[in-house]
């Protein structure tokens, strides 16, 4: 059997894999592929992990914090553990009541368990911990607190789901003729007893079904990290993690070739009409192109989840600093890791300079916005917490408008080189044109291409 040693230097030297080969992969040729920057996985940042060493099994657990948000009342995505009659406090029936939302679909799952669970499953307790070590890699910044465990992975996987998984649902565990390296993951989402006496949110838990030392032997790590990193990088575009959305992958590793293979053709669709509308279109109003890029949201990033139109209301006798009782971004990108990309979009036909060469009006009027949007989570993050938990620590902003051959610029490195001025010069963290806009996605579609 593989020693607690032996998990942590497999995992060392692997994320140290996984993020050279991340590195490469989003180099621009003739480097790498230049496949675009995603947060694909934890392991490329200083993250914290659990980590439980059964008979016949390997669970990895990311420790982060859990949402801000009461996600285990409204929101989740979470399993809730209950039975009949239900165990559920009337206080979160009275909370619903006074929202609204009582009867409709907020995120919960209930499954119910036939049969009683013994005490310390329902309370989420993890028994059977014999041996514990702690490491961290100066390198990488990862840290690991690993646990010897003499309960069987199924019973493992049942305590911390409070028996959500192996007692109530049949998962189909990995075993032991399991492909080495093949797992089950779950991101976001949480599981919790109805009686609220415990919960778990899960960003990041890995389940493999082997514990001998061949399956952890550092040697593999590399090509371990390589198959884990095409994975993550077609998951992460394949399924985008809406709004509190989260995910559970049930151990086949090519689960994501058909939808990968329909987002990418239908960026394929999406560039030609974005494509079609800037040759026929290109002095129509605003809304001709917020149309084009609310049904193509590809275009705007592969990787996110796009909303339009969110609405910042202000709270009862309150309002901007000039006037406004609420704000209405054009679009609004949700990342996997929940950071956010707010985006003010203006029509192609709009001017980026004045004849003496200085930012025009609609510039300065499109960034201003911008810093409304800012001043409001900055100043009212309270009223939006639970739609967009941490936006206010990590949220950027984004302008697009006018075609790279308006203006007096001799050629695209002048443009830009303008453009990273007005970028410093107001504080705001993306300027594309139109024409920037279809380059990028035109290049992700080429790049992207090659993880089929």
């Amino acid at each position: 059997m593989v020693t607690l040693n032996d998990i942590v230097g497999f995992i060392f030297r692997y994320v140290a894999e996984y993020r050279a080969g991340y590195e490469k992969a989003v180099a621009p040729p003739p480097k790498g592929p230049g496949y675009p920057e995603a947060p694909i996985s934890p392991f490329l940042e200083e993250s914290r992990f659990t980590v439980y060493v059964t008979d016949r099994g390997v669970v990895i657990n990311e420790e982060r914090p859990e949402p801000s948000h009461k996600w285990y009342v409204a929101g989740g995505p979470a399993l809730k553990v209950d039975y009949e009659p239900t165990k559920t406090p009337q206080a979160v029936f009275e909370v619903l009541e006074q929202h609204g939302l009582k009867g409709k679909n907020i995120g919960i799952y209930r499954i119910v368990s036939e049969t009683p669970l013994d005490e310390d499953m329902w309370r989420g307790k993890i028994k059977g911990i014999t041996k514990t070590i702690s490491a961290k890699d100066e390198q990488t910044g990862i840290q690991l607190t690993v646990h010897r465990v003499t309960s069987g992975l199924d019973d493992l996987i049942s305590s911390l789901t409070f028996g959500a998984f192996g007692k109530v649902l049949d998962i189909h565990l990995p075993t032991e003729i399991s492909p080495i390296g093949m797992s089950h993951v779950v991101k976001y989402f949480g599981v919790f007893p109805a009686d609220l006496n415990n919960r778990r949110y899960f960003s990041h838990l890995e389940i493999y079904g082997q514990s001998d030392r061949c399956a952890w032997d550092s040697r593999i790590a590399t090509v371990r990290a390589q198959q884990d990193l095409r994975r993550d990088f077609a998951q992460t575009l394949s399924s985008p993690s809406e709004e509190g959305g989260g995910s559970i992958t049930f151990g086949n590793p090519d689960a994501w070739v058909g939808t990968y293979t329909d987002r990418i053709e239908s960026l394929k669709t999406a560039l030609a009409e974005l494509r079609t509308a800037l040759s026929f279109r290109g002095k129509d109003i605003e809304a001709v192109f917020h149309t084009v890029l609310e049904k193509h949201p590809l275009l705007l990033d592969v990787y996110g989840a796009c909303e339009s139109k969110p609405r910042f209301q202000y709270p009862d006798c309150s309002k901007s600093p000039i006037g406004k009782s609420f704000l209405v971004p054009d679009f609004l990108i949700v990342y996997p890791n929940k950071s956010y990309k707010l985006i003010e979009i203006e029509r192609p036909s709009k001017k980026l300079t004045t004849v003496q060469g200085q930012p025009s009006a609609q510039v300065g009027q499109a960034v201003f916005q911008t810093a409304e949007w800012k001043h409001f989570i900055k100043s009212h993050y309270q009223e939006i917490v639970e739609h967009y938990p941490g936006i206010q620590s990590k949220c950027k902003t984004c302008v697009i408008m006018s075609r790279s051959k308006q203006g007096s610029f001799s050629n695209a490195q002048e443009l830009h080189e303008y453009i990273g001025l007005m970028m410093d010069q107001f504080n705001i963290d993306e300027f594309l044109t139109y024409d920037d806009l279809y380059e990028r996605a035109s290049y992700a579609y080429m790049q992207l291409l090659g993880l089929r």
